[in-house]
């Protein structure tokens, strides 16, 4: 499904119809949920970047990677619900507008690759099966991590600058 189909999906209300969408209805709303998306995204990427400092041997050097993961695991999925909730709501005010921002689309793309790059490369390395084994191929791991989501972050402050 491409970004255009999903906007239109969004914007089916005739343009002189009343606002249903209370982003569009009430000014105070945007602020409100752009908050929550933004409380949302520095939870998950913070605590993804306490797990790659200590998947750098940078931080917490001391508590084994798994065990670290694990009780970070709650806070990074509720950010990661708090981004799924909030970001399509947002989208959902003026999606005609979203898709035609190059920042918008970057940072989708950017936020996917970082999802699965989290859930495939970042679960292996922190799996406790590697907690008695050096960083080695971990440490890149997480430097990549790192880009993909300072690389999401910058896309996302791109879009409100446009």
């Amino acid at each position: 499904m491409t970004l255009a189909i999903l906007a239109s999906i969004f914007q089916q209300a005739h343009p002189e119809a009343l606002p249903v969408n209370p982003i569009a209805r009430w000014e105070w709303v945007f602020p409100v949920i752009e908050s929550l998306h933004i409380c949302g995204f520095t939870l998950l990427v913070g605590t993804i970047v306490i797990l790659d400092l200590r998947l750098l041997g940078l931080r917490l050097r001391e508590q084994p990677v798994s065990q670290l993961a694990r009780a970070l695991s709650p806070w990074i999925w509720a950010g990661i619900i708090a981004q799924l909730v909030t970001g399509p709501y947002l989208f959902s005010g003026d999606p005609f507008e979203y898709v035609q921002i190059p920042a918008f689309r970057v940072k989708m793309l950017l936020f996917l690759l970082a999802l699965i790059f989290h859930f495939t490369v970042i679960r292996a390395a922190t799996a406790p099966s590697r907690d008695a084994a050096p960083l080695g191929w971990r440490r890149p791991a997480a430097a990549v991590s790192l880009c993909l989501w300072v690389g999401v972050m910058l896309a996302g402050l791109w879009i409100g600058n446009l």
